[in-house]
C-alpha cells in the first residue's frame, strides 16, 4: 500500500502562541525553582556560600531568560525545520540563531551585573563571551532537538490522521462504486442486454458476462491502494464502458485522448467512473439521440489535467439537481483529494461550450520511478 505524501512542515498548523509561552514560561520557572533548591541545599552543608537575595535574582534571570529564546527556537523549528531537502539554509539559520543567543546573554550579563551581580568582579568582555558560549551551547542544542521532536511527532499524527481519512474515503468511494453497479436499475438493464444477446450473438452475451464480473471485482479489489497510475485507471474503467457501450448501442461514443507521457501519473483510485457514470447517467441517458463522451488528459505545467466532457442536457440549473455538482461521488472524490494533496488539487465542474457538462480534475503530475507499489 503507498502511503499518503509526507506532511511537509508548512501544512501542519503551527502551535498556538499562548501554549508555547506559558510552556515556556512554566518549563523556566520550575527550572528557576529546582536550582535555588539545590543551592540552598548545598548552603546547608556548607558547600555554597550566597545571599537569598543574590540566589533568587540570578536564578530567576537565567531562567526565565530562556522563555523568549525557547519560543524563538520553536516557531524556528516550525519554519525552517532540518530536514534533508533543505538542511544547509535550516542549519544557517539555527546557527545564526545560536550566536545571537550568545551574543544576547551576554550582553545582558554585562548590562545587568550592578544590578543582578552575576560576578563579584566583572571580567573582560572576550571571557563573558567565552563563559557564555559554555553556559549556552549545550542548552540551545537540546532546546532545538527538543523543538524538531516536537513537530515531528505533530506531523506524525497528522500524517496518521491523513492515513486514517484515505482509509474511510477509499472505503467509501469503493462503495459508492459497488452501490452504483449493484443497483437494480443498472443491472436489470445489464442482464438484459445479456438476455437479449444471448440466441444472436452468444459470444457477445458470454462476454458481457465476463465484463460485468470485472466491473465488480475492480470496485473491491484495489489491494489498499489509494492512487493508481492513470493507465491502471482506465483498465478499470473498461468493464464498465463495454456494458454501457453493449446497453446504448450506437447511441454511445467514446473517445480517449491521452498524451504518452501521462499513462504513469498517479490519480485517486476510482477517480474516473463516477465522473463517466454522471455523464452517461444525467448527460446522455435522459435524451433520444446519441451522444458523446471525450476523456483527456495532459500536462499543464507541474499538474495533470484530467477531463471528462460530454455532450449531453448539460448541468441542472439548481446545483443540488441530479446530484452533479453536490453529488456524493463528486464530493468524496473533492475530500479525497484534498486529503492528498491539499490545495494542489482539484475538481470544477462547468457547462460545456455549446452544449453538456465537462467536470476537470487536476492533481500534481506525480509519475512513480517503477511499478506503484502494493
Amino acid at each position: 500500500m503507498r502511503e499518503p505524501e509526507v506532511v511537509r512542515p508548512g501544512e501542519v498548523e503551527p502551535l498556538p502562541a499562548w501554549a508555547v509561552w506559558w510552556g515556556a514560561l512554566g518549563w523556566w520557572w520550575a527550572d528557576a525553582l529546582i536550582s535555588v533548591s539545590q543551592v540552598q541545599l548545598l548552603q546547608r552543608i556548607g558547600e555554597a556560600e550566597v545571599s537569598g537575595g543574590e540566589l533568587w535574582r540570578m536564578s530567576l534571570a537565567s531562567s526565565l531568560l530562556w522563555v523568549p529564546i525557547t519560543v524563538m527556537c520553536v516557531r524556528l523549528s516550525e519554519r525552517v525545520p532540518l530536514t534533508r531537502e533543505r538542511w544547509a539554509r535550516a542549519l544557517g539559520s539555527h546557527l545564526g540563531a545560536l550566536v545571537l543567543v550568545v551574543l544576547g546573554r551576554a550582553t545582558f550579563v554585562v548590562l545587568t551585573q550592578d544590578l543582578i551581580g552575576w560576578y563579584e568582579r566583572m571580567p573582560r568582555v572576550r571571557e563573558v563571551l567565552a563563559q557564555s558560549v559554555v553556559n549556552n551551547l549545550l542548552p540551545f542544542i537540546l532546546l532545538t532537538a527538543g523543538a524538531h521532536a516536537l513537530g515531528l511527532a505533530r506531523r506524525a499524527h497528522v500524517r496518521q490522521r491523513r492515513a486514517d481519512q484515505l482509509q474511510a474515503q477509499l472505503a467509501e468511494a469503493r462503495l459508492q462504486a459497488l452501490s452504483s453497479q449493484l443497483r437494480p436499475h443498472f443491472l436489470f438493464n445489464a442482464l438484459n442486454a445479456v438476455a437479449s444477446l444471448v440466441h444472436v450473438d452468444p459470444d457477445a452475451a458470454e462476454r458481457m458476462l465476463a465484463r460485468l464480473g470485472d466491473l465488480l471485482r475492480h470496485s473491491l479489489d484495489s489491494q489498499g491502494r489509494q492512487e493508481v497510475t492513470l493507465r491502471e485507471e482506465l483498465e478499470a474503467l473498461a468493464p464498465y464502458l463495454d456494458i454501457e457501450r453493449t446497453r446504448f448501442g450506437a447511441r454511445l461514443s467514446v473517445v480517449c485522448r491521452l498524451s504518452p507521457d501521462v499513462l504513469d501519473v498517479r490519480v485517486p483510485y476510482l477517480a474516473l467512473q463516477p465522473l463517466v457514470e454522471n455523464a452517461i447517467r444525467h448527460g446522455l441517458a435522459p435524451r433520444a439521440e446519441p451522444g458523446r463522451i471525450d476523456i483527456s488528459a495532459e500536462r499543464d505545467g507541474d499538474a495533470l489535467r484530467l477531463r471528462v466532457e460530454d455532450d449531453g442536457i448539460g448541468p441542472p440549473p439548481q446545483p443540488a439537481a441530479l446530484g452533479r455538482s453536490g453529488g456524493v461521488g463528486l464530493s468524496n472524490l473533492r475530500a479525497r483529494l484534498a486529503t492528498l494533496h491539499g490545495a494542489r488539487a482539484s475538481v470544477e465542474l462547468r457547462p460545456g461550450v455549446s452544449r453538456g457538462t465537462v467536470v476537470e480534475v487536476r492533481v500534481p503530475f506525480d509519475v512513480p520511478p517503477g511499478p506503484v507499489p502494493a
